[in-house]
């Protein structure tokens, strides 16, 4: 017991005499601070709501694109991941041509004209093709800054939500997307969506 505690004692010495007094450097800080900064990296989710129901008719059409989630839920984010999703988003946004539905609100998978959600489920499934797991692929309802709703792929990463837009060739974390986020889907079932 004496020499554990003499062992003990002799670890505390050297840590204070290799870095100087505790009070330099404030764990309580460094927690709290990195706790804010991981929070500020993701969309949180809140209560569970109702599914956007067009999505619900996609799902029914196509189930297999909303089958449960299997993977892991982030992806490590180097360079070569970034450069797919940053190509991935680019040729999807060049390959749709832009069209508003007109109040017939029906997602389709690779049309030739279509708005953002047939442009954010291609891109899914594009990336799922491509081997990135499911369950770090999640759609999200926000809201430009003119106010329009607007459907965007959001992909769980090491550094952060990343946005795919058809509005801009750009794959940018959320908090600079420009968006007002309002429900996204959940990374263990496709079916549930929760308000952000």
């Amino acid at each position: 017991m004496k020499t554990l505690f003499k062992i003990i004692l002799a670890t505390i010495v050297s840590s204070l005499v290799t870095t100087g007094p505790a009070a330099a450097f404030g764990l309580g800080g460094t927690t709290r601070t990195q706790g804010k900064s991981m929070d500020a990296l993701f969309i949180k989710e809140k209560r569970r709501s109702v599914a956007p129901f067009a999505h619900v008719m996609f799902c029914t059409r196509t189930p297999g694109e909303c089958a449960a989630s299997t993977g892991p839920e982030m992806v490590e984010l180097t360079l070569a991941k970034k450069r797919e999703l940053m190509a991935v988003n680019r040729r999807i946004n060049n390959q749709i041509n832009p069209s508003n539905d007109s109040g017939n609100d029906t997602w389709a998978l690779a049309p030739r004209s279509g708005d953002c959600e047939d442009y954010a489920i291609t891109k899914r499934h594009a990336l799922i093709q491509q081997g990135w797991p499911a369950s770090a692929l999640r759609l999200a309802i926000a809201h430009t800054s003119w106010g329009e709703g607007h459907l965007v792929l959001v992909v769980r990463t090491s550094k952060g939500d990343m946005v795919l837009d058809n509005l801009t060739n750009a794959v940018r974390n959320w908090r600079k997307s420009g968006l007002s986020w309002h429900m996204i889907q959940s990374s263990a079932n496709p079916l549930i969506w929760y308000r952000v």
